[in-house]
């Protein structure tokens, strides 16, 4: 219904059907749209809330990465300015056993200020403080997946740009290459089959799985 954009929780899923849902209160400036939740080894849980657009089509500053402390039940904004309008997937670095780096795809927006902001965010303190990887190179950037076979690789997905691969992603700044190979524009998500490794799984927005 109206309003109850957000993020919801249950303590007993197993019951199914009769499972009671309890949404949690919402992140500073957002205006719902959560878009991924990761739960860190230490029970917070950080999320991304992505953009939004108002009545006249006009981007609003509700977007960001947020952090939700369920212990005091109070969440903490922790995102960079480049991700006030339009941000989409976090991805925790695998190589950090304390969780504290972390990588953040943004995209532009259109109208303003949400103009040029697209990339690949890290930070290395939870938020405190952020590197935009990419520079102008990408405009829309949608997620980053780890080669699990070797994990200074990474994919990267855009919006209309394809399929980008780097092999130094932990260098300030990495270099991305495009997968020529790769047919579409807008792969959206990749995936490594945990069983055979060596086989790599990308869906996309309108070219289906390849």
């Amino acid at each position: 219904g109206t309003g109850q954009g957000g993020i919801w929780y249950t303590n007993n899923a197993n019951d199914t059907s009769a499972s009671v849902w309890t949404k949690l209160s919402n992140p500073p400036r957002t205006e719902g749209h959560p878009c991924s939740i990761v739960v860190l080894n230490d029970g917070k849980v950080v999320c991304t809330y992505s953009g939004r657009r108002n009545s006249s089509g006009t981007f609003t500053a509700s977007s960001g990465v947020f952090i939700y402390d369920p212990t005091l039940s109070t969440w903490t904004d922790e995102s960079a300015p480049g991700m006030d309008y339009w941000t989409k997937d976090i991805v925790i670095d695998p190589t950090d056993a304390t969780q504290n780096t972390w990588f953040v795809c943004v995209f532009s927006g259109w109208g303003g200020a949400p103009n040029g902001l697209g990339g690949l965010y890290k930070t290395t303190d939870r938020g405190q403080s952020w590197v935009k990887l990419t520079g102008s190179q990408f405009d829309r950037v949608t997620s980053i997946t780890f080669d699990p076979n070797d994990l200074n690789t990474v994919l990267l997905t855009t919006e209309t740009q394809g399929l980008w691969i780097t092999r130094n992603v932990h260098l300030a700044p990495p270099t991305f290459t495009l997968v020529s190979s790769y047919p579409f524009r807008q792969p959206e998500r990749v995936y490594f089959n945990p069983y055979n490794t060596d086989e790599v799984w990308v869906s996309s927005f309108g070219n289906g799985m390849k």
